[in-house]
This record gives structure tokens, C-alpha cells and sequence, in this order.
């Protein structure tokens, strides 16, 4: 099984915050940092790490 990754601009549409606010917040350390792609040092999201993202972000609310 191939596995889907998304891009980070994905990943900031997805929980609705800007892309600057998610590399702030992985600079912060508020996000942990994902896997990277070995070519290009891309980060590679998963659709698990949204996952615990969106939860990790309704439980500070």
C-alpha cells in the first residue's frame, strides 16, 4: 500500500491557520515534528498526524 502524504500548506488549510502559523508552531515546538523526505527535506505529513493535530488543537480550546 502506498501511503498519501500531505504538503504543509495542506496541512495548515486542513486545521484552517495560515502556513506561517504552523511553521511558528513547530518552531515553538507546539507540533511535533514529522517525518522528512530524504531528497528534498520536505516535511511528509501523514493523515494520522492531522489527525492527532486537529485533536491535540480542540483539546487546548
Amino acid at each position: 500500500m502506498v501511503r498519501q502524504y500531505l504538503t504543509t500548506r495542506q496541512v495548515a488549510h486542513e486545521l484552517g491557520v495560515s502556513l506561517n502559523t504552523v511553521y511558528r508552531w513547530l518552531k515553538a515546538e507546539r507540533l511535533p515534528e514529522p517525518l522528512r523526505d530524504p531528497d528534498n527535506n520536505y516535511r511528509l505529513w501523514t493523515v494520522e498526524d492531522l489527525n492527532r493535530l486537529r485533536q491535540a488543537a480542540s483539546e487546548r480550546v
